[in-house]
């Protein structure tokens, strides 16, 4: 959407970053477009303007803002700092913080709401008394957690304004995917680990037998921590020591092997490739298709067909 008013663009923007004060930075005029995707605990949006400057005192989420063309500049805690790719600023719960962009400026913003984060870090961790680190403002995408953190914010927000809407399974999948990387970020420098749980050797199975009868709804780190019984993180190492891979492709793989059998049983002309596809939560039909070749060997419409 469009706007040269600051103050509808305000209240079009107050869902995901409640109140906010936004005008131009420099010029007469202002102008500027935002597009605006809520999840149930994350809010993203795209901003593009001609100059902008925008103020909020005290937050109730944690907002990531990433440069997206040119630098904006953020004051705060009388401090002004430069923020261009590939680094990004993060404004914490309780902070006041000025943003300024000078000239035309495009910037992706994601807003995590605080007690959605720090109830999915003790699901995720399995710990009831672990609480999040202090964040620093500077966040880089440079290192392992951080490439992570961004390809899950550009993943959401490409499949959220595809013009195939996504599936719910895919929805609730994609903002998981978020929320855990945003989450691993906060806590890359600890080590929580629950020495009785990570000896149980029955956490794998437990796992194992929820996404075996699960394929067809959104399986989400936190659930896979709570039916386990144990932190996603030494979750994945038991999925990882077992077959390879992490516990997200193995749900990736067993969904596929499921396609595979419902195209097998299904009657051509009756049920379709898309359908199949949606059922199990893959957004993309041609992608859907690529990841089935790799696997089968053959098109998912020549299985239909068999």
């Amino acid at each position: 959407m469009f706007f040269d008013d600051p103050v509808e663009f305000e209240d079009f923007l107050a869902p995901v970053a409640g109140d906010i004060r936004i005008r131009h930075a420099k010029g007469a005029s202002f102008n500027s477009e935002i597009s605006m995707k809520k999840l149930e605990h994350v809010g993203l949006f795209t901003v593009s303007a001609n100059s902008f400057r925008a103020v909020k005192e005290q937050p109730d989420f944690y907002g990531l803002t990433i440069p997206l063309n040119t630098h904006f500049t953020i004051s705060e805690s009388g401090r002004n700092q430069r923020y261009e790719s590939p680094s990004a600023h993060l404004l914490s719960p309780g902070h006041t913080f000025k943003l300024t962009a000078e000239r035309k400026c495009h910037f992706l913003v994601s807003n995590y709401f605080v007690d959605a984060v720090s109830n999915y870090s003790r699901e995720l961790f399995q710990s009831d008394s672990l609480q999040l680190p202090s964040f620093g403002s500077d966040i880089l995408f440079t290192t392992q957690v951080g490439s992570a953190l961004l390809r899950s914010i550009a993943k959401t927000w490409s499949i959220l304004n595809n013009k195939i809407p996504a599936s719910e399974i895919s929805i609730k999948e994609l903002e998981d995917d978020m929320l855990a990387s945003f989450v691993l970020y906060s806590n890359k420098d600890s080590n929580v680990r629950n020495s009785n749980i990570y000896n149980d050797p029955h956490h794998l199975s437990r796992a194992e037998e929820y996404i075996v009868d699960n394929l067809k709804n959104p399986i989400t780190r936190n659930q896979l921590a709570e039916v386990s019984g144990c932190s996603i993180r030494t979750l994945s190492r038991s999925f990882e020591k077992k077959y390879g891979i992490g516990p997200m492709a193995f749900i990736k793989q067993r969904r596929l092997d499921a396609s595979y059998h419902d195209l097998l049983s299904a009657k051509n002309g009756i049920t379709s490739v898309t359908q199949i596809a949606s059922n199990y939560g893959f957004a993309h039909v041609g992608k859907f298709a690529i990841e089935y070749g790799k696997i089968f060997g053959e098109t998912p419409s020549a299985s239909l067909v068999k």
